[in-house]
């Protein structure tokens, strides 16, 4: 039990590392192209798909 719960935090707190640099590219993109939301958010999961 004790070597589970160190791993699950450590995933736990990657995935929240994760989601906000996520949170913080979007709002950068929204923000630097000032074109339509509809067209950023497509812009964007292009980008990532490609991924």
């Amino acid at each position: 039990m004790p070597q589970i719960f160190p791993m699950n935090w450590m995933l736990i707190t990657i995935l929240i590392v994760i989601l906000l640099i996520m949170i913080m590219i979007m709002t950068f993109f929204m923000k630097s192209f000032k074109v339509n939301n509809l067209t950023n958010f497509k812009k964007i999961n292009n980008l990532l798909f490609k991924w």
